[in-house]
């Protein structure tokens, strides 16, 4: 009769462990970097799009609309909206991103890569003004402008 050597069992089990813990930890790390380059890469494509809000390249801003977006409204219809409201607005002093964060799934959107930006924004014809986007990645990689949205409480006198 053979007998079962249980210290060696146990010692080999405790490695096996260890490895897979080591494992997962580093598959978090990596998921963590990524997570961070579609946040960077995403806030970039953000503040572009705002920069051509703000400097009247509506045309320009409307190319970077998820197609969701695209079938909702034309470009010209968004671009004459958009120069009604950035006159009530003013003259853009400051934007600042105050938080972002990453979502793999949306609801009513469903799976997929998310960025979510707020901003705190100051316009010469503003006050307490508060931007938001929802940026998608699309099936060709490229972070589109899923939602976009703005308050502010009341205009100054």
């Amino acid at each position: 009769m053979e007998t079962i050597n249980f210290t060696s069992i146990k010692h080999t089990m405790k490695k096996i462990l260890i490895i897979l813990i080591g494992l997962l930890y580093l598959n978090e790390l990596s998921a963590q970097k990524y997570t961070s380059n579609y946040i960077k890469d995403a806030n970039k494509v953000g503040i572009e799009w705002w920069e051509q809000v703000n400097n009247g390249k509506y045309e320009v801003a409307y190319t970077k609309f998820s197609s969701i977006i695209k079938d909702q409204v034309d470009a010209n219809a968004w671009a004459n909206q958009m120069s009604i409201l950035m006159n009530e607005v003013g003259r853009l002093k400051e934007r600042k991103v105050v938080n972002t964060y990453f979502k793999n799934s949306l609801e009513g959107f469903g799976d997929g890569f998310y960025v979510i930006i707020e901003y705190e924004v100051k316009y010469s014809k503003t006050r307490n003004h508060r931007e938001n986007l929802v940026l998608k990645q699309s099936d060709n990689f490229e972070w589109e402008i899923l939602i976009w949205d703005y308050t502010f409480q009341g205009l100054k006198e």
